[in-house]
C-alpha cells in the first residue's frame, strides 16, 4: 500500500512512490505526524532501492481521525491540499 504522485525531490529527481515510514498519534491534542518516504518509482521501492525524499505530513482538526488503520491514513492524506491528485498504489 502507497500513494502515486509525482513530486520533485530536493536533488532535482522526481519521485513518484510514496509510502508510510512512520505515524505517532497523539490521541490528547488530536493530530498526527507521518513521514512519507518517496521513491523514484514502485520499482525501486520493491528492489530495496533507499527513498531519495521524506516528506512530512500533519493530520490536525478535521484531517484529523483517531485510530485509523494505515489505508484510513492514506485515504487522510489523499484529502490534503499537497497531495490532490494522489492514486493508491
Amino acid at each position: 500500500m502507497a500513494l502515486k504522485l509525482v513530486k520533485p525531490s530536493e536533488f532535482g529527481i522526481d519521485v513518484e512512490y510514496w509510502n508510510i515510514g512512520s505515524n505517532q498519534e497523539d490521541f490528547k491534542g488530536g493530530g498526527k505526524q507521518i513521514v512519507l518516504y518517496g521513491y523514484l518509482n514502485e520499482k525501486a521501492r520493491h528492489d530495496g532501492a533507499q527513498p531519495l525524499t521524506a516528506a512530512q505530513v500533519t493530520l490536525a482538526g478535521d484531517d484529523y481521525v483517531a485510530d485509523q488503520d494505515r489505508a484510513g491514513v492514506y485515504a487522510s492524506i489523499k484529502g490534503l491540499e499537497d497531495w490532490v491528485g494522489a492514486e493508491d498504489a
